[in-house]
């Protein structure tokens, strides 16, 4: 890797890590929303980004949500009060239904009395080994420490909605999860994070959901009724101190940081790197 380029990326990880979460600290009024903030799978090895965490990397994050007297709630406790934007309050969710969303982590989330809530893709469970059975969704449910929500049928971008089966991937998975389950699903969320204004318009109106989850970092709003809820991936490699500011909401401000000054970074760097190689 170049200097250069290894400059540039320590000064994004520094923008990254230090001045977007002080502006999100200035600016914290700005989230009326409780915060939100996810994962995937849980593994044993290095784990791989947001995708896969580490189970000593996540143990340690829960222990300091839990030490730090930290509230936790589920998708259906989303009321007048628990969907505001609290100080110490946080929504854990984790995107699929990955098996390890049960064998790793059930039992340390029972013990330390930390709510967690799972979107389902309603095709892989009971059918992929690598995730949930309706059984352990169920029993998980049934605890009272576990909520679940929508997450499409077969994971596909919505992005598009004229390559996307919409009947399959909304209405069929809300007639399983109901079939299974005994309620409607009133909380989904993006596959790959990827969507637009017309897909939310079209999920608002014909789905039912009433919270509706993407993956950027952004202040959550209201729109037709509906919460329309940014969210902090929680990367394996993160430092903790970047994982306190994610749960602190002060990572939220980054959407707005991104719109006004991260593109016009990167047309410096790309003009630095266009001169140097002139």
């Amino acid at each position: 890797m170049s200097s250069l380029k290894k400059i540039g990326k320590l000064i994004l990880r520094f923008i990254e890590y230090h001045i977007v979460p002080f502006f999100g600290w200035l600016f914290i009024s700005k989230n009326k929303y409780v915060n939100v903030i996810y994962y995937h799978d849980i593994v044993h090895d290095e784990g791989d980004t947001y995708m896969r965490t580490n189970i000593d990397v996540f143990t340690s994050q829960m222990l300091w949500l839990s030490k730090n007297g930290y509230e936790t709630v589920r998708f259906d406790e989303l009321d007048d009060e628990h969907i505001r934007f609290k100080k110490k309050r946080v929504l854990i969710a984790f995107d699929d239904g990955w098996l390890s969303n049960y064998t790793e982590i059930f039992d340390l989330m029972m013990r330390l009395r930390l709510k967690y809530n799972i979107f389902l893709t309603m095709g892989e469970i009971s059918n992929n080994p690598k995730y949930l059975t309706w059984d352990l969704v169920r029993k998980m449910h049934k605890s009272g420490l576990v909520g679940f929500g929508a997450h499409t049928y077969t994971h596909p971008s919505m992005k598009d909605l004229a390559r996307v089966d919409f009947k399959h991937e909304v209405d069929d998975a809300n007639v399983l999860f109901e079939k299974e389950m005994g309620y409607q699903p009133v909380d989904f969320c993006y596959p790959f994070g990827y969507y637009s204004e017309d897909s939310n318009i079209k999920l608002e109106w014909e789905s039912g959901y009433m919270h509706i989850y993407t993956s950027e970092k952004l202040y959550s709003y209201q729109q037709n009724g509906r919460v329309i809820f940014g969210r902090n991936g929680i990367s394996t490699d993160y430092p903790m101190h970047y994982f306190k500011k994610k749960v602190k909401g002060y990572a939220n401000w980054y959407q707005v940081y991104n719109a006004c000054f991260y593109q016009k970074l990167l047309a410096i760097y790309h003009g630095l790197r266009q001169r140097r190689n002139s």
